[in-house]
């Protein structure tokens, strides 16, 4: 990304709007992966009961079998419904465009454990194989670092920093010097 590409993503986060570069950060593979578990599940749940009312009971069908065929959809739907309200939420932040601000002083412990709540938080943890793992915590959610580089880098510890989190979804978007 350029300077003047970086600086007009910024502005808009200042503003407290989502940038149209920013929507594959919300709209990523998770996102796409519930869409389609969505989609699989609703098309499951409703032919698994109809294959399995024709092919066991034929027309003649009992109320118990109807029972014993909507057993299994049932389960398969509720999952379906679930993948689909996380797509509506991430659509909705989208198409909202508007984002959470938090600020505040941000304090960097490195690998020690924070010993009371602050506004901005980071920290690193230690894997078994001795990796690593920084995470960002603002306004009580704690965000892998990880997977954002570029933010990792953003980040000035022991300063004001805003972090800019989606409303709905809670997916951390930029962090701005305050």
């Amino acid at each position: 990304m350029t300077t003047a590409e970086q600086a007009e993503v910024e502005l808009a986060n200042r503003q407290g709007l989502l940038h149209p570069s920013q929507r594959k950060t919300v709209l990523d593979g998770t996102f796409w992966v519930a869409a389609v578990l969505a989609a699989a599940g609703l098309v499951t749940a409703v032919v698994l009961p109809v294959t399995a009312i024709e092919t066991r009971f034929g027309p003649g069908l009992a109320s118990a079998g109807v029972v014993a065929a909507l057993g299994p959809a049932i389960p398969i739907l509720a999952l379906a419904v679930w993948f689909g309200i996380v797509c509506l939420r991430r659509l909705a932040d989208v198409r909202g465009g508007r984002l959470v601000a938090i600020t505040g002083w941000t304090h960097d412990f490195g690998t020690q454990r924070p010993d009371r709540e602050y506004p901005v938080v980071l920290f690193t943890r230690l894997s078994r194989g001795l990796n690593e793992q920084h995470f960002l915590k603002a306004g009580g959610k704690q965000f892998p670092l990880y997977r954002s580089t570029h933010l990792r880098e953003r980040i000035q510890p022991e300063r004001t920093n805003t972090v800019l989190v989606t409303p709905r979804s809670k997916i951390l978007i930029n962090v701005l010097p305050a």
